[in-house]
C-alpha cells in the first residue's frame, strides 16, 4: 500500500514547488475543480487543488479541501502539504506536527521538500537545534543547495558566540566548496570574520571576489575599508581613487550618493594617521 501512494505523494509535492512559480493558479485550480466534479471521492484531486489553493495564497481555501481529502483517504498523504499550509500562515507549531506526522511514515519519497519546510518552521518557531539538524540533513540530500539553506544555518549557529561563528564559518565554507564562489556566502563570512576580530581573513575573502565584482565601486569601497582595518592605508587609498573616478562617470543614484559619502568619510579618517582607524561596517553603515 505504502509503496503505491508513493506516486502520489511526489508529484503532489513536485506541483506544490512549480505551481508557485507561474502565475497559472487560477487555471490550474479550474482544471483541478473541473476533476473533481468527474470525480467527487477521489482523494489525490482534493490534495492538488489544495496545493493550488496554497500556492495561491487561498489558504481557507487550501485547508477546506486539505481536510477533505482527509475524509477521502489515508490522512497522512495529506500531512506534508497541511504542514506547508501553516508554515506559510504562520502557524509553526501546527506546521510541524503536520510534517513530523508525515516524515516519520515517508523518510524518502518527498522527503527533502518536506524536511526543507520543517526546518523552517523549527527554526521561526524557536526551535534552532531541531532547524539546524534539519537543515544540514536537506543540505546532505541536495546536490545543489540553495545558498539560503546555508545562510539560515550559519545564522543559528553564530548565534551561541565565538565557538558558533567558527562552525558557522565551516559551514559557509562548505557551501561555497559545494557551489563554488558564491557572493551571498562569502559576504556572510566576511561579517563573521569580522566579528571574532579577523579582518586579516575577512579581507582575503573580498579579495576572492575580485573576479566577480571587482568592477564595481562598491566591491572597491568595502575592500579599502578591510585595507584600514588591516593598516594598510596607501592600498585603501588607491582603491577609494578608483571608486571615486568610477563614480563620477556613472549615472548618479541615491545609492551612489551615498557610496560618495562614505568615500570621503573614509578618506578623512585615513588622512588622521595619527589616529586608529575606526571605520564603516561591512554592510557600508557607518
Amino acid at each position: 500500500m505504502k509503496i503505491s501512494l508513493l506516486p502520489l505523494i511526489v508529484l503532489a509535492l513536485g506541483l506544490g514547488q512549480s505551481a508557485s512559480a507561474h502565475p497559472g493558479a487560477s487555471a490550474t485550480i479550474d482544471h483541478y475543480s473541473h476533476q473533481i466534479e468527474q470525480d467527487a471521492k477521489n482523494q489525490r484531486l482534493y490534495i492538488l487543488r489544495g496545493i493550488a489553493y496554497s500556492n495561491d495564497a487561498r489558504y481557507d481555501d487550501a485547508l477546506a479541501d486539505f481536510k477533505h481529502a482527509e475524509q477521502l483517504g489515508d490522512p497522512v498523504l495529506v500531512s506534508c502539504d497541511q504542514g506547508v499550509l501553516h508554515y506559510r500562515k504562520g502557524e509553526f507549531d501546527a506546521a510541524v506536527g503536520y510534517l513530523d506526522r508525515y516524515l516519520e511514515r515517508y523518510p524518502a519519497g518527498g522527503r527533502k521538500y518536506c524536511l526543507e519546510y520543517r526546518a523552517r518552521a523549527l527554526r521561526d518557531s524557536g526551535d534552532h537545534a531541531g532547524s539546524i539538524r534539519d537543515f544540514r540533513r536537506v543540505i546532505e540530500l541536495e546536490p545543489r543547495p540553495n545558498p539560503a539553506h546555508y545562510i539560515s544555518l550559519a545564522t543559528m549557529l553564530a548565534e551561541s558566540g565565538e565557538s558558533g561563528i567558527g562552525d558557522a564559518l565551516v559551514i559557509l565554507d562548505a557551501g561555497i566548496a559545494k557551489l563554488g564562489l558564491n557572493p551571498q556566502l562569502q559576504h556572510y563570512a566576511i561579517e563573521l570574520e569580522l566579528k571574532i576580530e579577523r579582518p586579516d581573513r575577512a579581507l582575503a575573502r573580498s579579495e576572492a571576489l575580485r573576479s566577480i565584482l571587482g568592477d564595481s565601486p562598491e566591491w572597491k569601497v568595502d575592500v579599502a575599508d578591510l585595507y584600514l582595518r588591516n593598516g594598510a592605508r596607501r592600498q585603501a587609498d588607491q582603491m577609494l581613487n578608483d571608486a571615486k573616478a568610477q563614480l563620477k562617470l556613472l549615472r548618479k543614484t541615491p545609492a551612489r550618493l551615498r557610496l560618495g559619502d562614505r568615500i570621503t568619510a573614509m578618506e578623512r579618517r585615513s588622512a588622521l594617521a595619527n589616529e586608529p582607524y575606526q571605520g564603516a561596517r561591512h554592510s557600508g553603515e557607518e
